[in-house]
Order: C-alpha cells, then sequence, then structure tokens
C-alpha cells in the first residue's frame, strides 16, 4: 500500500512539475520579439530605466529604432531608486524621480539629454507617472496584462499577454507602464522586462530590456 502510495505522489509531483515548466515556456516563448522593418519606422527618442549588476537602476536614453544606446545617469547613491524617467513637454530635458529607501524621501531630478547637470527640480513642467497607474492614457486600459484601446466607448485589445500574471509589479505580470507614442500612432509599454511598441493592429516590437519607458520625437 506504501509503494502505491509513494507512487501516487510522484506521478502528482511529476505532473506539477511538468505544468509549471510548461507555463514559463509558454511565457517566454509569448515574449516580443524584434520586428526590424517595423523597428526601422520608429522616430524620436525613448528614456528608460534598467536594473545594474547591483540591482539598482539606472537611467538611459535610446533612439526608438533600436539604435543609440546611452546611459545618462548611473545611480551609485546608497539605499536609493531612481525610477519613473519622463522628458519634459520641449524635451530639452529628462526628470525622473529619486526615492531615499531609508527616509522614504522622494525627490524629483532633471538631467540634459546629453547626462550632465544633473539637479534637483521643484516645479517639473510634467507629473510623472505614479506607482499606481499602469497607463498614462486615459484612453488605454491595462487589465489583467493585456492592452486595451478606447474609442468611442468600445475597447479594442491589441497586446494579449499569455503568460504568469499577477497584479502586483513583478517579472511575467504583463503589460505595465503604458503610453502612447507622440502622435498617437503607437503604444510603447513594459513587460516582462522588455520595452516594447504597438501599433493599433496588435503588431510589435521589441526595442530594448528595461522598464518604465517615455518616448519623445
Amino acid at each position: 500500500m506504501l509503494k502505491k502510495i509513494l507512487i501516487a505522489l510522484s506521478i502528482i509531483v511529476g505532473i506539477v512539475i511538468l505544468a509549471v515548466a510548461a507555463l514559463f515556456i509558454s511565457s517566454w516563448a509569448s515574449r516580443p520579439k524584434t520586428d526590424k522593418e517595423f523597428l526601422s519606422k520608429l522616430k524620436g527618442e525613448v528614456v528608460f530605466t534598467r536594473r545594474n549588476a547591483e540591482g539598482i537602476s539606472d537611467i538611459w536614453k535610446i533612439n526608438a529604432n533600436g539604435t543609440g544606446e546611452t546611459m545618462l545617469y548611473h545611480n551609485d547613491k546608497d539605499k536609493t531608486r531612481t525610477t519613473f524617467p519622463y522628458w519634459s513637454l520641449d524635451g530639452s530635458k529628462i526628470y525622473f524621480l529619486m526615492y531615499d529607501m531609508a527616509t522614504e524621501k522622494k525627490e524629483i531630478y532633471e538631467v540634459d539629454t546629453d547626462g550632465k547637470n544633473i539637479r534637483v527640480v521643484k516645479n517639473p513642467d510634467r507629473t510623472p507617472l505614479d506607482t499606481n497607474q499602469w497607463s498614462r492614457g486615459k484612453d488605454i486600459r491595462v487589465f489583467n496584462g493585456d492592452i486595451y484601446i478606447i474609442k468611442d466607448g468600445q475597447e479594442f485589445r491589441i497586446f494579449k499577454h499569455s503568460g504568469y500574471y499577477n497584479q502586483d509589479y513583478a517579472a511575467g505580470s504583463g503589460a505595465s507602464e503604458t503610453s502612447w507614442g507622440p502622435d498617437k500612432k503607437y503604444i510603447i509599454f513594459e513587460v516582462d522586462g522588455a520595452i516594447v511598441v504597438a501599433d493599433k493592429t496588435g503588431r510589435l516590437t521589441k526595442i530594448t530590456n528595461g522598464n518604465s519607458p517615455d518616448w519623445k520625437y
């Protein structure tokens, strides 16, 4: 009897392991890939964050077509986080949030587009994305990791996340930090640690690895 129970438990454990493996393989396989033709048509520049070897996010910039990737700010301050970079209205500066984990103090910094003249700014001309927001656009809805465009009272899904979904910000949890491109032809967002652009038909291309993208022409 004990032998039969052990065999049954082994079978159950094996099924669970296979199911989990299939889930992760499905999630990996469904991640957006780089569509070179689509990517080559994209204009402007994107600022974003990327975690360094110490697990701390630095501020980066890249051309929307995937070229010219440059680090603008390396965060070497202990117990701080740099998050949510975004362009000023005239595109001449980049703002980002600096969060002190020891004091829980948040400050907005600005930096020139060449990475110089980093300083605290009190009155930026734009408001950064809040950590509780999934989208910057009122006509973009993110639900269960999928992206919907809202038009004339109807919703049209342009991105379906087929991997594991978690309502918290976590790897594999679906689309987040979504916003329109400058001319509202495209939506840019983060999914599974990649920065992705989608057009209104759902065609996708990965630009690079990173988080918290903001796009300007």
